[in-house]
């Protein structure tokens, strides 16, 4: 008996089983290759280019795997009804954190150095492993929901090929004097060990956090006076390099308990409790150059490079603290303003957040213990005025869920900034739905983007193709496999670690030793350079990939303006110098019925799979293509809603 047969009898059911149906209609297309008969019958000229992320294949399936497979599914079948060329291609995103974070949690281990001690080898073939757990029942997954695939387009982005790609990429960026190194300060995650992109900390949010927040007294040097600071991280004390005002704020010299102060008139009142007399009242210009004492001895040698003074800063508010503010290498725009001034930059702590052995007592310390002992240390001293504990929002690390801090890095970036009015400009020929993200979400990103952090120091990662001469610092970005061999005379077969960090070749400048850097990068580049990646472009299959530059349409949920349509969007202007995809669906996200995030740790939802063995697939569908979800908007979501 045929499948169509099968269909037929179901039809004679008093009670119709719909997902016994569907399970026949699916029999059917794969015995039939409908799909490919699909593809077959409509002309090459006459294509629908869809571009489908890469998917992260070390978790089982969940609701937002259902839901985009649903509209991922809709737009291309409807393309292929009207007659176009649909090929649906499908992509695995198989590196980065995300995989790392999983096998840590998998063998126990707690930070970095356990990945070196157990060997980096052993790990990456861990996390090679890791990525595929879960392929074949996303596959089972996405076919039960009724979409088509083509599993001969299949990529992944850890084969050999993506990543010449990737490397091909990077040279050219490198060439434009869009790709460099730089100094600066960077969101960091100290479980991860490694720098992130200000796209990512967006992807972690913030979550409310309850630090110290202390007022603390710096003396004027030949004065009997003190200027008071405030600050939230007590542990970037033993940095304080300046104090910041306002140039144009009123200032006041108060007298409390016996001893003198200066803060902003405007703050005054919250800063001291009980009785206080005001002395005198002037502009910030007329504290611009006292110098006071160094609260820590650790870096007094910064005067002679101007440190330990007053300055004006554009940044200085009255918002709150006292008007003063504490300028140290961690905080972005204190960095930038120290720099322009000519005073060299430090980092007092290593790739965990540990105080180094320079910080004396403190040394070894995590960042977040020491702020207790530099508060005694302060309190000891008469230094510290008050402490009070404060709850105030810090981003979160995105795959390790920790608080980030701000580090001063030498780490590589993408220079997004040259590019940036390009950027707003191809965004406007793009089809948003909902339309309110062009200009919204997306458009006031890309009007504000900055340049893109993109040097991670891990390991399962597409290395950065950066060979650095240690004798005089020629640098030299090598795009394909065959630069490596003409460079070095070895054939890279693996071009992840550690086999890409053994080679080194003789410089061209000097014949000194080139070494390659040894960071990775983001992963969220893997998954924007897929238009062209996933066809080994430009080493082969040149024109396939022209043909379908830009993508007409891709669709992802709400978080991926700040992830993938963001990263696919710079590489496009920045290689090719127009838009990746014409149109885009955004899709809000799937909460619990009580308004939380899914989380298997609550079982507070019911598995995909079981939801379409009970009701089918196309009550899921038509659930979610009915409801707001498919306009940007979360919805509380449960099956009682399909029945």
């Amino acid at each position: 008996m045929s499948s169509v047969e099968n269909i037929k009898i179901s039809k004679k059911e008093n009670t119709p089983n719909f997902p016994k149906s569907e399970e026949l209609i699916l029999a059917y297309w794969k015995e039939n290759n409908v799909l490919q008969k699909s593809i077959d019958q409509r002309s090459v000229e006459n294509s629908f280019t869809f571009y489908d992320g890469p998917i992260t294949s070390n978790n089982r399936p969940h609701y937002g795997h259902a839901l985009t497979m649903v509209i991922k599914d809709i737009i291309p079948r409807y393309k292929t009804m009207k007659g176009f060329r649909v090929e649906r291609s499908l992509g695995w995103d198989c590196q980065g954190i995300p995989v790392e974070y999983e096998v840590e949690k998998s063998l126990g281990f707690e930070q970095k150095e356990d990945i070196e001690k157990f060997g980096v080898e052993k790990f990456n073939q861990l996390c090679r492993e890791s990525v595929l757990k879960y392929q074949q029942e996303i596959l089972s997954t996405t076919e039960r929901m009724g979409r088509w695939v083509n599993s001969k387009e299949e990529y992944a982005t850890m084969d050999a090929t993506y990543i010449e790609s990737i490397w091909w990429s990077l040279k050219e960026l490198f060439k434009k004097g869009l790709l460099y190194e730089g100094y600066k300060v960077v969101p960091y995650s100290t479980r991860a060990g490694t720098t992130l992109s200000n796209s990512e900390v967006a992807l972690g949010g913030y979550k409310g956090i309850v630090d110290p927040a202390v007022t603390v007294k710096l003396k004027l040097k030949g004065e009997d006076t003190y200027l008071l600071i405030w600050t939230t991280t007590p542990w970037t004390l033993p940095g304080n390099l300046l104090v910041a005002v306002g140039k144009d704020f009123e200032y006041v010299q108060v007298e409390y308990e016996g001893v003198k102060y200066i803060v902003a008139k405007e703050l005054v009142g919250n800063i001291f409790e009980g009785e206080y007399s005001i002395l005198e009242t002037f502009n910030g210009e007329r504290l611009i150059g006292k110098e006071y004492e160094p609260l820590f001895p650790f870096f007094s040698s910064k005067s002679s490079e101007g440190a330990f003074r007053v300055v004006h800063a554009n940044h200085v508010t009255l918002e709150d603290g006292t008007g003063l503010v504490h300028q140290a290498p961690y905080g972005e725009e204190d960095f930038a303003l120290m720099t322009s001034m000519g005073i060299s930059m430090f980092d007092y702590l290593d790739d965990q957040g540990n105080m180094k052995e320079e910080m004396g007592e403190f040394k070894g310390m995590f960042y977040k213990k020491a702020n207790k002992y530099i508060m005694e240390d302060l309190k000891n001293r008469s230094l510290l005025l008050k402490s009070v504990d404060y709850e105030h929002q810090m981003p979160m690390c995105w795959r390790t869920n920790t608080p980030l801090i701000y580090k001063p890095i030498k780490s590589w970036y993408v220079k997004v900034t040259d590019i940036r009015e390009k950027l707003v400009k191809e965004n406007e020929e793009i089809n948003w739905v909902p339309a309110y993200f062009k200009q919204g979400r997306f458009g006031n990103w890309l009007a504000d983007a900055r340049d893109w952090a993109l040097s991670r120091n891990r390991y399962w990662g597409t290395p950065l193709p950066a060979w650095i001469c240690e004798k005089c610092g020629e640098t030299e970005v090598l795009g394909s496999f065959a630069e490596v061999k003409e460079k070095s005379g070895i054939e890279l077969k693996d071009p992840h670690k550690p086999f890409v960090d053994e080679i080194t070749y003789s410089c061209p400048k000097c014949g000194g030793v080139m070494k390659r850097v040894r960071d990775v990068i983001d992963v969220w580049y893997d998954s924007g350079s897929m238009p062209f990646a996933r066809f080994h472009y430009p080493f082969e299959n040149k024109e396939k990939f022209e043909s379908k530059y830009p993508g007409q349409f891709i669709a992802e949920g709400v978080d991926q303006t700040r992830g993938w349509f963001y990263t696919l969007h710079v590489l496009g202007v920045a290689l090719f110098n127009e838009k990746s995809f014409k149109n885009v669906i955004v899709n809000g996200m799937a909460l619990a019925p009580d308004g939380t995030k899914m989380s298997k740790s609550k079982r507070n939802y019911t598995e995909v799979n079981v939801v379409l063995d009970q009701m089918g697939a196309d009550s899921l569908r038509l659930y979610f293509l009915s409801s707001p979800i498919v306009h940007g908007e979360e919805i509380l979501f449960s099956e009682k809603f399909l029945k």
